[in-house]
């Protein structure tokens, strides 16, 4: 079945950045606080918007550096905020807040100047909007022109996330129409629709792009369907909320971090990793390290990310576990240990072997770590299709999680 040349370009990106930010990061109580905790002050925070137009700028400039290839920016979230100028259809818009300015503009020329793809999501369930409940054809009508003007206005879009469906899932939510007007104003555009935290990894029938898995860990994923090749996204938020929640300091682990962004290549998605930013646009100190490790990470082993995309990339497991594997021309290896004085090591000194059975491929001509570019022993019988590796620790001082090698033929 063949690949469509958007749907190809996405799964090459290998990761990408979330964002949710709006009204509800004054309060630092998560992106559904409104709805959850009724908070009576909730739209004082409109007349209390006024970031710091440089933290958007930054914020596209981190994670262009880290080895982020596209970035997904809350334009409206349930609460109705919306971070674009909506021409008056709506005026509850960062244009008209003491900010006067017009959030998606400053997001996408950053985006278009640093070359990294720029995506919108948009929830399609909400909360303020009352022809979301009195009208609700009138209300999707109006989502549509909103929709329009993202596609008009910003240039190059690379996709549209949507959230909200699944409110209502027995509506009729004329996504034809919808999906149609973005197709014929940006063609290349990845459109998502996502199915929620129940519904994973299905279209329901859907003309979309992208299958979804929030905060998902497949361990397989049907990319063909409704005769369609689609690519996958997992998703994931660095705590337990998505929006900014100042008392959740229920944090991932670097170590954490690194072996799903591994994790998620094997079984064939891309990650979107998120974040959520202050009232004025800042990150905290937290979601900064945490993205600048996975920076750090991608220094060494960005190329086994972007060149291991699923519809041309075979997987092949080892006998022995789950999590060590070839995608490609990249062998990832999982929680080696150090090698090192006995003293001090704990779990390294020793080489693991890796054994691929089914690894119907060309003689390999030699192995080799991406980190220090030393060479790996191996074994290899093309007859029986197996191959054998040595992989060893990583030198004292070094220890990226996660160890990649390149397989040369």
């Amino acid at each position: 079945m063949k690949i469509e040349t958007k749907i190809s370009n996405f799964e090459k990106m290998g990761i990408g950045l979330f964002v949710h930010w709006g009204l509800y990061s004054k309060f630092a109580k998560g992106e559904w606080s409104q709805n959850i905790l009724n908070i009576p002050t909730y739209q004082a925070a409109f007349n209390e918007f006024n970031p710091k137009e440089e933290n958007i700028r930054s914020l596209v400039r981190l994670a262009k550096k880290c080895g982020f290839k596209y970035i997904v920016l809350t334009a409206k979230h349930h609460d109705g905020f919306y971070l674009f100028d909506t021409k008056n259809i709506n005026n509850f818009d960062s244009v008209h807040t003491p900010f006067h300015k017009d959030v998606i503009k400053i997001f996408t020329d950053e985006c278009h100047r640093q070359k990294i793809a720029p995506f919108i999501y948009y929830a399609t369930y909400d909360w303020n909007n009352v022809k979301y409940r009195d009208d609700f054809n009138g209300y999707l009508a109006e989502m549509r022109q909103l929709i329009k003007l993202l596609c008009t206005n910003y240039g190059e879009i690379g996709g549209f996330w949507f959230d909200g469906n699944w409110d209502k899932p027995h509506a009729d939510w004329q996504e034809d129409l919808l999906y149609q007007e973005i197709r014929q104003l940006q063609p290349n555009a990845i459109i998502t629709n996502n199915t929620g935290l129940e519904k994973q990894g299905v279209t329901e029938g859907r003309e979309v792009d992208v299958l979804t898995f929030e905060r998902g860990n497949p361990t397989a994923i049907k990319h063909v369907q409704n005769q369609r090749y689609l690519a996958a996204e997992t998703s994931l938020t660095l705590n337990k909320h998505w929006g900014n929640a100042q008392n959740d300091l229920n944090y991932l682990s670097g170590h954490q971090l690194i072996e799903q962004i591994c994790r998620t290549r094997m079984v064939g998605a891309n990650l979107l990793i998120n974040v959520g930013p202050e009232f004025d646009g800042s990150l905290n100190i937290h979601c900064r390290s945490l993205i600048e490790l996975v920076g750090q990470w991608m220094a060494i082993n960005h190329e086994a990310i972007y060149h291991t995309n699923n519809y041309e990339h075979s997987t092949y497991s080892t006998i022995s576990n789950d999590h060590d594997f070839i995608k490609g021309n990249y062998l990832f290896v999982d929680d080696l240990g150090n090698i090192g004085n006995s003293n001090v090591v704990l779990g390294g000194e020793q080489a693991r072997e890796l054994v691929f059975t089914n690894f119907a491929k060309q003689k390999i001509d030699h192995i080799a770590w991406l980190d220090n570019q030393k060479p790996l022993a191996f074994k290899q019988d093309q007859a029986a299709n197996t191959l054998k590796i040595a992989a060893d620790g990583f030198e004292y001082g070094t220890n990226l999680v996660e160890r990649v090698a390149k397989i040369y033929y």
